[in-house]
């Protein structure tokens, strides 16, 4: 039978399309008070005043009250590092980049009770109103879809992206010919998870590369390349950090000191920075989405922005290992569309999208609008899932509830 869902308000942003400025991050929002979400075999049927319901359709629903909430799209955590759950509070935070990653290093393995961290990890994505989530994967992609489609069972839609990270450096790359998905499998140029990655046939597997300090540069164009023809977005870390600018610039500093041995010694020098690395190695496009992005200058905000590559800010991540803060108000401004991700525990102290959301909104001086903008819709643009992003007729059933303070402050920028 049909299902109609009532609220104090649903907030739909019906019609929009990804907000990639300022004025689109601010502007009213859609919504419809005293409402009801009326959906078939998952899928939205419309959204409509309850009075106007209650007139035309009252008896042919199954209505379910959910009393005095404020409904929204459904948010999407855009980068996320769920095989790390099992390192909350064990890394060094504070310091700055090289040592919490020093300290991560050696923890970032298997471990008994692995599986009971993952799990409460998800709990507590699927709690905060998450309705996908973009996880960045190297060991455990079976795992995590397994506890995934557990915990969101009957979900109107798959729940996750697996991106499946490319972490080394390499011998040269496939042979002229030679089909570049047998390359990704080939020996041990990639990380085991990426070297067994699943048939493509799977909607809900992308390629990522770490970062450009640690991830061969013609391993992250075949990535690049291999999601590019499947229409999926590709992901890496970009310049998060000042050591990652050192390493590049010149070969040398505390990043390359504590990857020596890992790296290809010499480490190759780039007299630009990260963002001009990546575009000259063309990992910049619309299927781009590049995580952090905390070091951007004017001139990388403008290829970034020409590139329409989307960025994924993690502002309590970037807070807590000692990086520096992203400008988002700059990169709005240059036109690139911001979304939002909790990264991982590692680095963060929970998953709770709607915490990340308050800490976007203090820490870049955002309106509340606007990271409920970048945690819905434009997540949902920046990771191409068109059934996401809105309530409105044809897209998913699925659905968050605001809090109470975070709705309230939504309301009160509607009415002033």
């Amino acid at each position: 039978m049909p299902t109609a869902f009532r609220a104090r308000r649903i907030i739909t942003l019906a019609g929009e399309r990804a907000a990639v400025s300022p004025g689109e991050l601010d502007a009213s929002l859609r919504s419809v008070d005293n409402a009801v979400l009326l959906e078939k075999d998952g899928v939205i049927l419309g959204v409509e005043e309850y009075a106007v319901f209650r007139r035309r359709l009252s008896g042919a629903f199954s209505l379910h009250d959910l009393g005095p909430v404020c409904l929204a799209p459904a948010l999407i955590n855009a980068h996320c590092h769920l095989e790390l759950s099992h390192l909350a509070g064990k890394t060094r935070l504070g310091e700055g980049f090289v040592p919490w990653l020093a300290s991560l290093m050696p923890l970032a393995r298997t471990v008994p009770g692995e599986e009971e961290a993952v799990s409460a990890a998800l709990r507590c994505l699927k709690d905060s109103g998450v309705g996908h989530c973009a996880d960045v994967e190297s060991r455990l992609p079976g795992l995590i879809c397994e506890l995934a489609l557990r915990e969101w069972q009957g979900n109107a839609v798959y729940p996750f992206t697996h991106f499946l990270e490319l972490i080394g450096f390499s011998p040269p790359p496939a042979a002229e010919g030679e089909d570049v998905e047998e390359a990704l499998r080939a020996g041990d140029w990639f990380s085991p998870a990426a070297a067994s990655l699943p048939v493509p046939a799977s909607e809900h597997c992308a390629l990522s590369g770490h970062a450009l300090y640690s991830t061969a540069p013609e391993a992250l164009q075949a990535a690049h390349a291999w999601c590019r023809r499947r229409g999926r977005v590709f992901s890496l870390h970009l310049a998060e950090s000042p050591e990652e600018d050192e390493c590049l610039r010149s070969g040398s500093g505390a990043l390359r000191d504590l990857l020596r041995g890992f790296q290809p010694s010499p480490f190759p020098e780039w007299k630009g920075g990260p963002v001009d690395r990546a575009e000259h190695l063309g990992l910049l496009d619309a299927f781009t989405l590049a995580v952090h992005c905390v070091r951007l200058t004017p001139r990388d905000r403008r290829t970034l922005a020409e590139r329409k590559s989307a960025v994924c800010l993690c502002p309590r991540s970037n807070a807590a290992i000692g990086v520096g803060r992203a400008k988002a108000r700059e990169a709005a401004a240059s036109g690139i569309l911001l979304c939002l991700g909790t990264d991982g525990l590692c680095s963060t102290p929970d998953l709770d999208m709607q915490n990340e959301m308050a800490a976007a909104r203090d820490m870049y001086s955002l309106s509340a609008r606007a990271v409920l903008r970048l945690a819905s819709i434009n997540g949902a643009a920046a990771l191409r899932l068109e059934s996401l992003g809105s309530l409105e007729k044809g897209k998913a059933a699925v659905f968050s509830m605001l809090r109470e303070e975070f709705a309230r402050e939504l309301f009160y920028s509607d009415s002033g």
